[in-house]
């Protein structure tokens, strides 16, 4: 599809007026018949000259005149004096404890009808109110669904965001004989929706009412509303719920969209964008409609280690595992293991790696292991006389680690999105949802020869969005860590990288040196369970404080600290159910000179060669 700029001078809706067409503001002020000083701030009375100082007894009159009328975003709000409106308030007080007293005190369905009526015309938020008409429209004969639409749609005219008028309306119209054409609630929903296009009682409704029905008319409704304002982040959304059917082939699961309709929703983005760069609401839709749902949990590493007599099955997305749980069977040698599981990770909550205990292995023959999770296919490990460990991982795919969402399988679609955000991108340079997307869609189409591009895309967007630098450090990370991945073999490093954390653990478990010296994290990562076979990590220069969370790794016997503000002994207690931990480097830390320090380190690691030096 041929990219097609629009001109930039479309506004996406109607230029805000300037300060000195707003009234009240400081440009324009009619309450007081005077101006404000611009410098200073202070209320200037009418008839002295700009700049002089009012007399105390013009401001006490400025500050004490009643303002019985008042002017705020272009209404005129009228307020009847503080006794006035006391007295209102009190007024419809009482007539509040009134109809409740005489309600909660048993009167008729037809009385109930009158004295609710009174409440939630005031207030549509008494839900008490509301349960009480439902009951006593139920002890009524007769036809009172039209009525009863009618007096909902007066209590959305005072409350548009009630919940309980919402909730009414909906059981009114499934109590009505015959089935509503729905064309009187549409234009309800139209007119709130003219008024507030973040109404999400309405746009709920709305979709309740269509369906099940063609999403064409809908489809249109909203690109209507869209043609009006780019920035209804809310039409995007019903959108994007209209076309979840086409998405999923008819089996209900959101996928890839047919090719021709998906020209047609990039082309609407593409006016978008152009009209408003600086909109995120389009840009979300974009990313939106090229990817599909997240895939399943899957099995992609089994490791099994005969020292430690243990099985460990690592999934693709964090599952959450029943200690005799059904879905996850393992078999050895054709006997079935019956568990219990337990969580790689030390907490129970859903995580990637889950272990199991095993009966001894046999040493004079192969024994062979098959873990089957829900319906996928078996994964079969064959650990041989001699072995201390064996392992089956799953080939990694490049997509799937830098946008794994990504539903658009064809390379041409995507380079034509790339070339229309290049083209934004020298037109409005600092657009934060283009910055975005161009990174993404080069990562998925060529991550290690676009890499030097991404990386200038990324940092961009952190000078462009300094409000959201931690959001685009964590997009950063992931970046590092998956093209460490694609290119590891025994040792992997990510050193100086910046990172704030380590994903793809889980991709690791293979790894036996794992360096994350100079990075920003405060603490041992609790997905380092994942890292079956790893025997040294070096975690220098960073900024962790005390061990954490992290499970103890059943083969690491060199955990380097250097240089980590770590003061005091009691937080690396945790490294005394490391089995094979022999060595420990905490050089230049503060626990090297604290009174006690090292000694009392000794005594919680006992078998450790610790050094500081």
């Amino acid at each position: 599809m041929a990219p097609r700029r629009l001109p930039r001078c479309i506004p996406a809706c109607p230029a805000p007026a300037t300060a000195a067409a707003i009234p009240g503001s400081a440009r324009h002020s009619r309450r007081s018949g005077g101006c404000r000083d611009r410098g200073k701030g202070e209320r200037i009375p009418p008839g002295s000259a700009p700049g002089s100082a009012p007399s105390s007894a013009a401001a006490r009159r400025s500050r004490s005149a009643p303002r019985p009328a008042e002017e705020m975003h272009g209404r005129l709000k009228l307020r009847p004096p503080d006794s006035a409106r006391r007295r209102q308030r009190e007024e419809k007080l009482r007539h509040y404890r009134e109809a409740m007293d005489a309600l909660l005190g048993g009167a008729p369905p037809s009385q109930v009808l009158s004295l609710t009526g009174a409440v939630l015309t005031a207030n549509p938020d008494v839900g008490t109110c509301w349960n009480l008409r439902r009951r006593a429209l139920g002890a009524l004969g007769g036809d009172w669904v039209p009525s009863e639409l009618a007096f909902v749609g007066q209590c959305l005219g005072v409350n548009p965001k009630s919940y309980g008028a919402w909730h009414h309306r909906g059981w009114v119209l499934g109590h009505a004989t015959a089935p509503s054409s729905g064309r009187e609630d549409l234009a309800l929903c139209e007119r709130l929706l003219a008024a507030d296009p973040r109404n999400f009682h309405a746009w709920e409704h709305r979709r309740a009412l269509v369906a099940g029905q063609d999403p064409e008319a809908e489809l249109a409704f909203a690109g209507a509303l869209l043609s009006r304002d780019f920035s209804n982040f809310s039409a995007w959304h019903h959108r994007l719920r209209l076309l979840a059917p086409a998405r999923g082939g008819g089996e209900g699961k959101p996928g890839a969209l047919p090719p021709e309709k998906l020209k047609e929703e990039l082309e609407l983005v593409q006016n978008a964008v152009f009209t408003d760069p600086t909109d995120q609401s389009a840009w979300v839709y974009l990313r939106c409609i090229l990817s599909r749902a997240p895939p399943p949990p899957r099995v992609i590493c089994v490791h099994v280690d005969r020292e430690d007599a243990t099985l460990a099955v690592i999934f693709s997305r964090p599952v959450k595992v029943n200690p005799t749980c059904p879905e996850l069977k393992v078999t050895m040698d054709g006997s079935t293991l019956a568990g219990p599981w337990r969580s790689g990770e030390g907490r129970p909550r859903p995580g990637h790696t889950w272990l199991c205990a095993l009966p001894a292995p046999p040493t004079d023959s192969p024994a062979h292991l098959e873990v089957t999770w829900a319906d996928s296919a078996p994964r079969q490990v064959t650990l041989l006389p001699g072995e201390a460990e064996a392992w089956w991982q799953e080939p990694i795919v490049e997509r799937e680690l830098f946008w794994p969402e990504l539903g658009v399988a064809e390379a041409q679609v995507l380079q034509e999105q790339v070339q229309v955000c290049r083209e934004l991108l020298e037109l409005e340079p600092q657009s934060r949802g283009c910055l975005l997307t161009l990174a993404l869609l080069l990562a998925a189409l060529d991550p290690r020869g676009g890499a030097r591009e991404i990386r200038d895309h990324l940092e961009s967007l952190r000078a462009a969005d300094p409000l959201r630098s931690g959001f685009v450090a964590d997009v950063q990370s992931r970046f590092e860590a998956a093209l460490a991945v694609l290119g590891a073999g025994e040792g992997l490093s990510l050193a100086n990288k910046g990172l704030r954390s380590v994903p793809f653990l889980e991709r690791m478990a293979a790894v036996s040196r794992l360096e994350l010296v100079g990075n920003e994290l405060r603490e041992l990562p609790a997905a380092l369970g994942a890292l079956r076979s790893l025997r040294e990590l070096d975690l220098s220069d960073n900024h962790v404080t005390e061990v954490g969370v992290a499970p103890p790794l059943p083969r690491l016997r060199l955990l380097r600290l250097d240089r980590n503000p770590i003061g005091h002994a009691s937080a690396l207690a945790p490294l005394a159910a490391w089995p094979r931990l022999a060595l420990l480097g905490l050089a230049e830390t503060p626990l090297g000179s604290a009174p006690g320090g090292p000694a009392h380190l000794a005594e919680l690691l006992p078998g450790v060669d610790v050094t500081f030096s």
